[in-house]
């Protein structure tokens, strides 16, 4: 291969983004190269460690040193295989959990091939779908239930997409904003409400007749919204939380957890295994191909929710106005064919 140079991209400080250049790496035995096509930014995690404010003592604080790569939801084109590669090779395009990076070494066994007919931009959303998906499955929505989706940022849009495929009766969809309401509409949810969902409570009630949601997804990490969210539930409810948060001793019980006998369910995208088995069915690799298989037939639709294409030169800018609004932002790609 002839000679590359790196760009990778570090948080050499809180609130401070660098495009670092690199020698390019080679692969060792058992280990692939890839070229980046591009790689989505979660406006969520990325944040977070992007501003460097989170409770002492939580995981947080203990996972963000600096320099700090982020990202993990790259597409890549295979260059170069390492000695003992036989599955994959180069032209494939996979999917990695490599940070922002215009080059990666990765191995056969932890990336996920990019099917024919499934865009490399769409490719990129394959982690949060792992996030989103696991959290849905860890949730267990039945057939005929009424569910609620508090957020509606990109894990948000994922979850209604997702959940629209469950056979609820009725799924109600919650955020203030206006223009992440409308990305939502047509794509899962019957009822979008344009309102903080300490607001939605009394509309929640309304819809159910007075009953409560069976299932209601807090994916805000917002103190909040956890306390709406246990409003809104029926007796014997389920709290899905979805996303970590950077402030947990900031989150508290309602009565209702109590006096209604609700659930928490919360489910991190780490736990699943990578591939499933006899005993947990739907590992990483399996609910990848799903949401690939869903794609492919047209049943999520992922097109109106890119928001934001830019060249890697340009995302210290970027993460500064990310940083001050992300209401604005959804789906932002790192497109490294612009390097």
């Amino acid at each position: 291969m002839t000679a590359c140079e790196n760009l990778v991209f570090y948080y050499t400080a809180p609130r401070k983004l660098e495009v670092i250049k690199e020698k390019c790496p080679s692969p060792g035995p058992g280990q692939i190269l890839c070229r980046s096509v591009c790689s989505l930014v979660s406006i969520g995690t990325e944040m977070i460690c992007f501003n460097g404010e989170v409770e002492p003592g939580s995981v947080w604080a203990s996972w963000i040193k600096y320099p700090f790569e982020p990202g993990y939801s790259s597409v890549g084109e295979v260059v170069e295989t390492g000695e003992g590669v036989g599955q994959i090779a180069p032209g494939d395009r996979v999917c990695s959990t490599s940070p922002h990076r215009a080059w990666f070494i990765d191995r056969p066994e932890t990336v996920i091939p990019v099917p024919d007919g499934v865009a490399a931009e769409q490719a990129a959303w394959y982690y949060l779908n792992i996030i989103v998906q696991n959290g849905i499955r860890e949730a267990c929505p039945a057939l005929g239930e009424t569910a609620v989706v508090i957020g509606l940022g990109p894990l948000g849009q994922l979850a209604v997409r997702i959940l629209g495929l469950a056979g609820l009766s009725r799924l109600i969809a919650v955020d203030p904003a206006a223009r992440r309401c409308t990305l939502a509409e047509g794509n899962g949810p019957t009822e979008v409400l344009r309102m903080p969902a300490d607001q939605a409570i009394d509309r929640v009630s309304e819809l159910t007749r007075g009953r409560g949601a069976d299932l209601v997804f807090d994916i805000t990490g917002h103190p909040a919204a956890f306390h709406a969210a246990q409003h809104m539930l029926a007796k014997r409810g389920r709290l899905g939380l979805i996303g970590d948060v950077p402030f947990p001793s900031r989150q508290s019980l309602t009565h209702d957890v109590i006096s209604k006998s609700l659930s928490i369910i919360a489910a991190h995208g780490a736990v699943p295994p990578w591939q499933g088995n006899d005993f947990y069915r739907w590992g990483k690799k399996e609910m990848a191909h799903f949401f690939f298989e869903m794609i492919l037939a047209g049943r999520i639709n992922l097109d109106k929710l890119f928001t934001h294409r830019i060249a890697p030169g340009e995302a210290p800018r970027l993460y500064q106005e990310i940083s001050a609004d992300r209401s604005a932002y959804m789906g932002v790609v790192i497109d490294w064919r612009k390097n």
